[in-house]
């Protein structure tokens, strides 16, 4: 087969890539960018939607609701994302070790996270009853606390009542991820800087974390873009309260969209979700070009 030919088989395995890209991707990401620029409501989608250019986004800005949910989306996101990376490590770490158990200690740490995320929200509301929840109940038991905390409905508690579900079901994900960052680093690398005299905080900074820099990049690249996209834990959990504390970006868009019917407004708010979560993708993507070039000889 000539050069032509091979290049024609190769379009040709390209196109089902690319139809599906057009078709789920593309399209709906086009679509949903026009109907942010109409005001159309579901109760008159067959009449069609009047254009009123950006008034849909200069609303959404001015609206509390949008303002307060994008500030739990991006605290959460940080909050989170810190949390799990630091639990992750600790896990992989301890995991990356020989120890009596060790296949099955790696099998068990993955539950929460293989748990569907519905469930996961759904037994976390269980245990946070202020109630019958077995949180409370254990903690008064220990004399920490002398009346039951409100996890779930209280202002205070709510936003640490989502952290919590969510590095419990998510740190095992980061662990594995992290976990086959760790084996790919030779063992000599730390037996030689032992020789040398290199304790265990100095061989972690200087060989562990500069070594498993690509593999950590992708990993916060992947939970930052999860994290900031949350829908199915706090619609469960706490369905964005008390008094829309919790509310995620995903779940005003969806409120605003479906349960409301403003698809105009909606579809804004979809649109400046997926605007925030690219220039995170490309922000990350471009670190880890970095990390992964190999420097050109003089």
């Amino acid at each position: 087969m000539n050069s032509k030919g091979r290049r024609r088989t190769g379009y040709l395995f390209l196109i089902p890539s690319i139809f599906i890209i057009v078709v789920f991707i593309a399209y709906p990401v086009l679509n949903t960018a026009y109907t942010s620029f109409l005001s159309l409501r579901i109760q008159t989608i067959r009449l069609g939607g009047k254009f009123v250019g950006l008034k849909n986004y200069i609303d959404l800005f001015q609206d509390p609701l949008f303002i307060q949910a994008l500030k739990f989306t991006c605290l959460f996101t940080v909050v989170a994302v810190v949390l799990e990376t630091v639990l992750g490590m600790v896990c992989a770490l301890i995991m990356n070790r020989k120890f009596k158990g060790q296949s099955f200690v790696r099998a068990a740490i993955l539950i929460p996270w293989a748990i569907p995320t519905i469930v996961s929200g759904l037994m976390w509301q269980f245990m946070f009853a202020e109630s019958y929840g077995i949180i409370n109940q254990l903690l008064q038991s220990w004399g920490v606390i002398s009346e039951p905390i409100k996890w779930v409905t209280g202002a205070k508690y709510a936003f640490w009542s989502v952290i919590i579900s969510d590095v419990w079901k998510t740190s095992p994900y980061m662990s594995l991820l992290l976990l086959s960052g760790l084996q790919t680093i030779s063992k000599e690398l730390y037996e030689a800087a032992a020789i040398d005299g290199a304790g265990a905080i100095k061989r972690f900074w200087y060989i562990t974390i500069p070594m498993l820099k690509p593999v950590l990049m992708v990993s916060l690249l992947f939970r930052t873009i999860q994290s900031f996209r949350i829908y199915d834990l706090v619609s469960v959990l706490t369905s964005g309260g008390p008094a829309n504390s919790t509310q995620s970006l995903t779940l005003f868009t969806v409120k605003n969209y479906f349960q409301f019917g403003n698809l105009g407004y909606g579809a804004a708010a979809a649109m400046v979700t997926f605007v925030i979560s690219m220039v995170i993708a490309m922000f990350f993507a471009d670190g880890i070009k970095s990390k992964m070039e190999v420097p050109k000889k003089k």
